[in-house]
């Protein structure tokens, strides 16, 4: 191999240079096969080719050079007349496939991959000279309807294992990891399919190499011109230093000397004249000061927005795979879909940009399985045969706003309240009542789906909840709106920078704190309506509950004052604050990860004169209100008679269903969102009986009843594990951390489980029959 390859930065390269015309010839090929085909697509794909063989050659990957010069020359042919047919398409879309792993692959694995991939790889590039001019044609493969099943070797996922042959090509070094971007979208038995491993193995292995940012070389003069300028303004500042003291100094000795001269009229007179002076020459550098300030500042400004593009990238760089899993799971299930795309350049955040793949081909992966109908069904219900899917990305009010539309069948609200009904996930009385928008939140729930079977593709609900996981931990939300018959619409409003956001800030109980404007829905001042235990207001056609921020951050819990109020609207309450201060862009400063979770708050920053500011958990004390008494009509028991229970889950609906039942059965019931916040209560409160989900983030339920048993205070302590994990091992596991009791949720009872918890810590003091839940 070239010693050139000990340069550990060809790599880099390479890596980047793989990376874009990957990028060129998976959107090319799909374009192509939908029929797009032009000159300048065709040489587009063949400019592709050849930079990535020339980039491979640098790199000593022989094997990949051959595979991208048989590219090249098949492309070449295509520009001379012989048009590529759908089962070459695969076979290019299959060699894009191998590119892609191969840029993160890492390089102590780069050998072992070669070498158990050579085969396969060989004969692909090998397909593309069988096939002279005409044969593809007349070949059962050129068939459209046989195009699938086209046999092309897989790319072999190897571990440590010794490779089965040793090619006589040079041993290149290895490249970072990366899944391959397979779009087959099969469940494993765990219920995560191809695609939720892809997308996993593809975050954990970009997180694991060094991070890279791009800048062009504009950009990157344009930082080092304003780095010049910051650090002229620097000197200049401690000119003005300089200037200030002398002057100050100055006015000092002059009324020094005024004092001396008290009864002297016409030193008197002389002394205040030159105080004059120096005061008008005070004026004069202050003014400049201002000036200077304000050129500083613009200049700092430049310079932000200069380092913040650097971060920034288009949005079609975070959905390259999306294209090619609508073309492979469309032709899978026999459906023909249009997918348009549109905001492609919509500029985002990479930490954010790299978070929305997963999420987004869920989104697809859904709509392509449960929301669009097969072509015959589209027809007689009057629809065109080919569906039309839409990905639509925008900045709306300082937010990136992405939507999945499409116009399928949409969502049955009645199949769902059937299914919660069956699977006991609300209590039976509250469930005939629940509005559509209320319904449509279950199907984000762990284990959910309104199939009673499953398929390769989907079935085991499995999808969405990670879809909602995955954008809530990258400070976001999602809605969901469906139309029967006519499609379903689903909503992801993120930040589009991590690093800096754009907040509310307002006052509670004279405190200063900031809320970010991508949690927030609306804002008014309003008069509350109904008792004291129980206020509400009205916007948007639904009643919200009116949540005093103050109390629930355990500031002073006071009445609020008559008429109309600050109400901050966000996930169905409205937050009540003492006044609304302005919006402003804010740096991000994380939290020590050894403070663990602070309830109701995510990070914190620094206001204009250096002041610590904390930034409000906005789904954190959604959820707080959620299970708080100003969420529900019932009255809670007598907390110092009723056992204490801790209610430990990542889904709101689960566990206020579950914090419902046991109140109404006489507990009192505290909650936590993950097992990080209920160890911080456990270690803060007393409680009877802890009730834990297993999956969960920051700290899963496993390793909260581990801690929870090593804990000489909080050994005793009788736990419930409530999990959607049903299998035997499970089970296993969960009483070996030392669960007294393992429940499922997808055989819940409410018989079983308040009988469990009976037998651990008594009955509790029912609320009367008049107070249904």
């Amino acid at each position: 191999m070239s010693s050139g390859l000990e340069d550990s930065s060809l790599f880099d390269l390479f890596r980047l240079e793989a990376e874009e015309q990957v990028r060129v010839l998976q959107a090319g090929l799909i374009q192509l096969e939908a029929g797009a085909a032009s000159a300048a697509s065709l040489e587009a794909l063949m400019r592709a080719s050849h930079s990535l063989k020339g980039a491979a050659r640098i790199v000593g990957l022989d094997l990949i050079v051959r595979l991208t010069h048989t590219m090249e020359d098949r492309l070449v042919a295509a520009q001379g007349g012989r048009a590529l047919d759908s089962s070459e398409i695969d076979r290019m879309l299959k060699a894009t496939d191998w590119l892609a792993e191969l840029q993160a692959v890492s390089e102590a694995n780069i050998a072992p991959w070669m070498a158990s991939n050579a085969a396969a790889i060989d004969a692909c590039a090998d397909g593309f000279h069988e096939a002279p001019s005409g044969a593809e044609e007349e070949s059962p493969s050129a068939d459209p309807a046989n195009a699938q099943t086209a046999e092309l070797p897989e790319p072999i996922a190897t571990g440590n294992q010794d490779p089965p042959r040793t090619r006589p090509n040079p041993q290149p070094r290895q490249l970072p990891p990366a899944a391959p971007p397979s779009t087959s979208v099969g469940n494993h038995e765990d219920g995560q399919s191809d695609h939720d491993i892809f997308s996993q193995r593809a975050t954990q292995e970009r997180a694991a190499r060094d991070r890279t940012v791009r800048l062009t070389a504009d950009r990157f003069d344009s930082l080092l011109s304003f780095s010049a300028e910051a650090l002229v303004s620097a000197r200049q500042i401690a000119t003005w230093g300089d200037l200030l003291d002398r002057n100050h100094r100055a006015i000092g000795k002059a009324l020094q000397m005024l004092e001396d001269a008290a009864e002297s009229p016409h030193a008197h007179s002389a002394i205040r004249g030159e105080l004059e002076r120096q005061v008008a020459v005070l004026a004069t550098q202050i003014a400049d000061l201002d000036q200077f300030s304000r050129a500083n500042e613009f200049a700092a400004e430049r310079m932000y927005r200069a380092v913040l593009g650097g971060r920034l990238r288009p949005f079609h760089e975070g959905i390259t795979g999306v294209p090619r899993l609508v073309r492979d799971t469309a032709r899978e299930l026999g459906k023909s879909v249009k997918l348009e795309i549109q905001g492609e350049k919509t500029l985002v955040d990479r930490d954010i940009l790299d978070r929305l793949e997963a999420p987004i081909s869920h989104l697809v992966t859904n709509s392509l399985d449960h929301g669009i109908e097969p072509p015959a069904q589209r027809v007689a219900k009057g629809k065109p045969a080919e569906a039309h899917l839409r990905i639509q990305a925008g900045h709306e009010n300082g937010r990136l706003v992405i939507t999945v539309r499409d116009d399928g069948g949409g969502i049955d609200p009645e199949q769902i309240r059937a299914r919660v009904m069956r699977r006991n996930l609300a209590p039976a009385e509250t469930i005939p009542g629940l509005s559509e928008s209320e319904l449509l939140e279950f199907i984000f729930l762990p284990g959910f789906s309104t199939r009673d079977t499953t398929s390769l593709l989907s079935g085991r609900g499995v999808g969405l909840n990670v879809v909602q996981s995955t954008v809530q931990e990258a400070g976001g939300a999602v809605m969901v709106t469906s139309s029967l018959g006519t499609g379903t619409v689903f909503r992801l409003t993120l930040p589009i920078t991590r690093s800096v956001i754009r907040v509310i800030r307002a006052l509670a109980d004279g405190e200063l704190f900031s809320v970010p404007m991508v949690r927030i829905d609306h804002v008014a001042h309003l008069e509350p309506e109904g008792d004291s235990e129980k206020l509400e207001v009205r916007w948007n056609e639904r009643a919200h509950p009116v949540i005093v921020l103050a109390s629930m951050l355990g500031l002073a819990d006071k009445p609020l004052p008559k008429g109309p109020v600050p109400l901050l609207f966000s996930g169905g309450f409205a937050f009540a604050v003492d006044k609304f201060v302005d919006q402003v862009e804010l740096s991000v400063r994380r939290l020590d990860p050894r403070l663990g979770k602070i309830p109701g708050v995510s990070a914190a920053s620094l206001d204009e004169n250096g002041f610590p500011l904390l930034i409000l958990d906005m789904d954190d004390l959604i959820q707080t209100a959620a299970g708080g008494p100003s969420s529900t009509a019932m009255s809670a028991p007598d907390d110092s008679l009723a056992p204490h229970i801790l209610v430990v889950d990542d889904s709101h609906t689960v566990r206020e269903m579950e914090r419902r039942l046991l109140v109404h059965s006489g507990y009192a019931v505290s909650t936590a969102q993950d097992g990080q916040e209920a160890w911080n209560l456990l270690r803060l409160k007393e409680y009877d009986l802890l009730i834990s989900d297993v999956d969960m983030p920051q700290m899963n339920g496993i390793e909260l009843v581990t801690r929870v048993r090593a804990n000489p205070r909080l050994a005793r302590l009788p736990v419930i594990i409530l999990s959607y994990k049903d299998r035997e091992e499970d089970r296993r596991r969960g009483l070996e951390a030392g669960a007294d009791f393992y429940l499922t949720k997808g055989s819940f009872d409410n018989g079983t489980f308040l009988r469990a918890v009976v037998d651990l810590v008594g009955d509790g003091h029912p609320v009367p029959s008049g107070d249904g839940i």
